[in-house]
């Protein structure tokens, strides 16, 4: 009798474990990790994300990451902060009219670099968008001085954005516009990405336009693709109202990759009815393929998936929002197969501010702004079944 009810502790014990376990890993669906924080303030590691009650953001404050280190521009103090992986500042590149003189970093004016954790000045007007290439040069949109803003008629849009190009020593090389160094300013930027062959592309909009700038590593213009908004790819069988969430390029090919989402109109109302991802090849100059972007596998949500790009393997990733702050990340193959789909745990209503980026292994990181400080973490989303290639 003793033995048996032995048995019966330890088969409860098990249960009971087992079912802790699940639910644990169910909260989440995946590794999140808090890197580090960063107070809110104009400090050399400190971000700048104050707003008045119930006033937008007007000012971009972005992340990326490349080989282990977070990068974090802040438009609102005008800088960008190198950080390691544990929130050490490595290096500051900051308008010194607008931010305190650095304490825990080397000032340098150009002539003494010797150090390995330098602040940079420079007269920075209104940072936004940022990249990082594969020689760690640093790229920061900029906007030019009233007296070289231009104004397109054709696309009803102002011509003011730049982007500045600095060493791996925190020296000023040069700039991008439209036709390559030195050239005219683009419209609104929308992303600056630079692809395994170290090439930037600059993706930016109009009105009307959404405009595709490829440049060599070197800064030479190697495409120009305009997307007119009212000629824009819709499938065959039906008469949709198409509508461009975003564009992502390819890593390895000279491709990006079109997200639309796709209406019907019923009850004076628009009724999303599916998404596609288009792929734009640029040699050609056409679509060559699409995937539809399959649904979601629960009915509790009727939010639309948001591409996050897509990495070195040729895999797609998708955010989707389903309930109680719990969102859904799916990967695609190429040819729209699922690979995965994974739940992720981003208390939105305690977020004031929040850029995702999704490095080229298909990690993803945050940048959360909370009102007393900034989280900046990541989720192993690279570690998802199917989403490397089996020799990587």
């Amino acid at each position: 009798m003793k033995s048996n009810f032995v048995r019966l502790q330890i088969l409860v014990l098990i249960i009971y474990s087992l079912g802790s376990f699940i639910s644990c890993n169910s909260e989440s669906g995946m590794e999140r990790k808090l890197l580090f924080e960063l107070a809110l303030g104009r400090g050399e590691d400190q971000i700048d994300l104050i707003q008045m009650a119930n006033v937008p953001f007007n000012k971009k404050s972005r992340i990326v990451m490349k080989d282990g280190l977070i990068y974090i521009g802040n438009g609102n103090a005008n800088k960008v902060m190198e950080f390691s992986s544990y929130g050490d500042i490595l290096s500051l590149y900051y308008n010194p009219n607008e931010n305190p003189e650095p304490v825990l970093l080397t000032n340098t004016q150009g002539e003494d670099r010797s150090s390995n954790r330098n602040a940079y000045p420079f007269n920075f007007k209104n940072t936004g968008e940022i990249a990082i290439t594969n020689r760690n040069h640093l790229l920061v949109e900029d906007t030019v001085p009233d007296n070289r803003t231009d104004y397109d008629e054709t696309t009803d849009s102002t011509l003011n954005r730049i982007v500045l190009r600095f060493d791996n020593k925190g020296n000023f090389i040069n700039f991008l516009g439209r036709e390559g160094i030195g050239g005219t300013p683009f419209p609104y930027i929308e992303k600056i990405e630079v692809n395994n062959k170290d090439e930037i592309i600059i993706i930016s909009r109009t009105i009307k336009t959404w405009n595709i700038y490829w440049y060599s590593g070197k800064g030479s213009l190697k495409f120009t693709i305009i997307v007119p908004l009212d000629d824009l790819p819709v499938p065959a069988e039906g008469n949709y109202i198409p509508s461009l969430e975003t564009i992502f390029s390819d890593r390895t090919n000279n491709a990006v990759y079109l997200k639309i989402d796709y209406y019907n109109k019923g009850n004076n109302n628009l009724d999303y009815t599916m998404s596609y991802l288009w792929t734009l090849d640029l040699n050609k100059g056409n679509y060559s393929k699409f995937i539809r972007i399959p649904e979601l596998d629960i009915s509790e949500s009727d939010d639309i998936p948001g591409f996050l790009g897509v990495n070195n393997a040729g895999k797609f990733f998708f955010l989707t929002y389903l309930s109680n702050n719990i969102f859904q990340v799916m990967v695609l193959e190429e040819n729209g197969t699922v690979v995965s789909r994974s739940e992720l745990k981003m208390i939105d209503d305690e977020i004031s501010y929040r850029d995702l980026y999704l490095d080229q292994n298909g990690l993803l990181v945050a940048l959360l702004g909370k009102f007393d400080k900034a989280e900046i973490v990541w989720w192993r989303s690279d570690r998802l079944p199917g989403v490397q290639d089996e020799d990587s």
